[in-house]
């Protein structure tokens, strides 16, 4: 639930984060009752309603640059702050009453905005200075406290994203080391494995060699057991790779890369961080198909591949500036069976021209309920080919 919470807060559509902000303008009514009532005249009134719509255009813009007000929006989120800061400040130190509301608003942007360090510290300065301008503790109690408890609740919340955050990159460098751990473990088996049965095959065809004119029939035994060797080998090799089960996603796209660029093709690639083993395992193999067509038909000489999330569904693109694999529309067998694992796994693959020319593919492939299931009970029949 906080991991879906975090994901929409940050990668979610700012209208859906303009409208969780929008219903708390409702408040500003007071501080609009106050002007409709006749309280304010003249060009006073005429600056206050200015300065009251400018406040709500701030509020909502400022939900809607979130969370980037921490990094590439910094100086946006900055320059918002403080002109609801200036706003508020002004409309409540001027006009009193109805209009010290907006230090609460006030309260509430600081605990957005602010650096995590520095959001309590802002909290409780607005609580305090919300103090003085009400007039002293006995007129301005009720409102400090409701400015220091609405963005410390926010700050809180906004930290507790963060730790969630936190977490989930935990989870997923855990995983990755888990993934190199299991490859170290299928590395020395394989060596201990193929390094005597090698030794042995290499032994006895020796042996053969030297009894093929002297004792044929020894020598066909030799020969023999060279086979059988050979035969379990291939059998124990097979097991060994099966208990790998997939290669991660990441590892699948920093071969699509490496194989891309050595045929010549310029790439670019964008991920949208961890995904659940299963749905990984099958945008992996979508991932060896599609550069696989890429090298081998395109022509291209530019691709690009991104993974991301929209909602509960998981998509990798695929997109190249070439000329797409011979029976674009998808009748190639292995975009065939690239399609049959996708709809195995509750998914679907979609392949066609770009809008803006070359050939694209999109593979999605659900992250919830029973087709997350279908993903990990397909990604036990993935065997890395490479």
């Amino acid at each position: 639930m906080q991991s879906a919470f975090r994901y929409w807060w940050i990668h979610g559509d700012p209208k859906h984060r303009v409208l969780c902000g929008g219903p708390v303008l409702l408040f500003l009514a007071f501080p609009a009752a106050d002007l409709a009532g006749g309280g304010i005249s003249g060009v006073s009134e005429i600056v206050a309603a200015a300065a009251l719509a400018a406040f709500a255009v701030l509020w909502l813009r400022l939900f809607w640059i979130l969370p980037e007000v921490a990094g590439e929006r910094r100086i946006e989120g900055s320059i918002v702050l403080g002109a609801i800061a200036a706003i508020a400040v002004a409309l409540a130190i001027a006009l009193g009453d109805e209009w010290l509301g907006l230090l609460v608003y006030l309260s509430v942007a600081a605990a957005l905005v602010l650096p995590m360090r520095l959001a309590t510290t802002g909290v409780v300065a607005v609580a305090a200075g919300s103090l003085v301008i009400a007039g002293g503790f006995d007129s301005g109690a009720g409102l400090a406290l409701q400015a220091l408890m609405l963005g410390l609740l926010v700050a809180l919340v906004r930290r507790l994203v963060a730790l969630v955050g936190e977490l989930e990159t935990a989870r997923g460098q855990v995983a990755e080391l888990a993934v190199s751990e299991e490859r170290l473990r299928l590395s020395r088996d394989m060596h201990d494995l193929l390094g005597h049965n090698l030794s042995l095959i290499a032994l006895k065809s020796e042996l053969a060699r030297k009894l093929i004119g002297r004792d044929p029939e020894a020598a066909a035994n030799e020969v023999r057991d060279v086979e059988s060797v050979a035969r379990e080998s291939l059998q124990e090799a097979r097991a060994a790779v099966r208990g790998l089960r997939s290669a991660s996603l990441g590892a699948e796209l920093d071969r699509a890369r490496e194989a891309l660029e050595a045929a010549g093709i310029e790439v670019m690639v964008r991920t949208a961080g961890p995904l659940p083993a299963g749905i990984e395992a099958v945008l992996g193999f979508a991932v060896r198909e599609a550069t696989t067509n890429v090298i081998r038909h395109s022509r291209a000489r530019r691709c690009e591949l991104e993974v991301r999330r929209a909602g509960d569904v998981a998509e990798l693109e695929v997109r190249d500036d070439g000329v797409g694999p011979p029976g674009a529309a998808g009748e190639g067998s292995g975009l065939r069976g690239l399609g049959e694992r996708l709809t195995e796994a509750g998914g679907a693959l979609d392949v066609g021209p770009a809008p803006a020319g070359g050939f694209k593919l999109v593979a999605r492939v659900p992250i919830s309920g029973q087709a997350r299931a279908g993903a990990e009970r397909e990604a036990e029949d993935v065997v890395p080919t490479r």
